[in-house]
């Protein structure tokens, strides 16, 4: 009997220690399946970062890549200015360039205020519906030895700044204004085709050529020469008063 309760005892602790070797190997299995699920949201998580980064360095070269595209039309389109000596409208360069005649429009304005804002002898007019490249007007007297055509001594420019301002205006009107030495002055300019002299009563009525506008890189309608010429030097706009003065010397 002993023997029979001895040997029960011993099965019933065997198979409480494989019940308790089948929980620790479920709790194991449990224990491991978690672990393998952290690692796997651990590598989705890392997975999501990389696209993420992958994609915001795509936009960023975008965006690089448009700023040169765009910096490169614009610095086209101050070339063009330069190089062409004359206003460019924007149909032109959009044909010539092969830029949309909205961005040549958005990048010719940023153009010309950037001019504006600089230390620069230079700046971009509106000539009309044109644009143009030219010499800030105070700069015309100390440069003009190395413009087309050679030096322009500093009296005769004077003189030249005063028909450019007030033409057509009266040669009489000139030498009362520049003094007896403008009838020399005159002269010259019209032998070196700087200006142009049309009869007018008992005095002469002068005007700038295309020559001169060409030369210092100014538009050659009288009107918006005179105006950008007012604005660069600060001057109040050119009164009537001028034609009646000249209406009074051709009498």
């Amino acid at each position: 009997m002993d023997e029979f309760n001895e040997e029960k005892k011993k099965d019933s602790e065997k198979e409480d220690n494989e019940a308790q070797e089948e929980n620790d190997f479920n709790e194991l299995s449990i224990e491991k399946s978690d672990e393998d699920f952290e690692e796997s949201n651990e590598v989705q998580i890392s997975d999501d970062e990389v696209n993420s980064n992958l994609s915001n360095s795509v936009e960023i070269d975008k965006e690089m890549l448009a700023r040169q595209v765009k910096d490169y039309h614009k610095n086209l389109i101050e070339a063009s200015l330069y190089v062409s000596g004359r206003p460019l409208s924007i149909e032109e360069l959009n044909t010539r360039l092969e830029i949309s005649k909205k961005e040549v429009e958005e990048l010719i304005n940023e153009l010309a205020f950037d001019y504006l804002e600089r230390s620069t002898a230079l700046v971009i007019n509106r000539v009309g519906e044109d644009y143009q490249m030219s010499l800030r007007t105070e700069y015309i007297e100390k440069v003009s030895k190395f413009a087309k055509g050679g030096a322009i001594a500093e009296r005769y420019l004077r003189t030249l700044t005063v028909i450019a301002l007030k033409q057509p205006i009266l040669k009489s009107l000139v030498v009362k204004l520049r003094g007896s030495g403008a009838y020399e002055h005159v002269k010259y300019l019209l032998d070196n085709g700087l200006i142009a002299a049309v009869k007018k009563g008992r005095s002469q009525e002068l005007t700038t050529t295309d020559k001169y506008a060409e030369m210092f890189g100014l538009p050659k309608n009288k009107e918006e020469m005179k105006r950008i010429m007012v604005s660069q030097l600060g001057l109040d706009n050119i009164s009537s008063d001028d034609n009646k003065e000249n209406d009074k010397n051709i009498n």
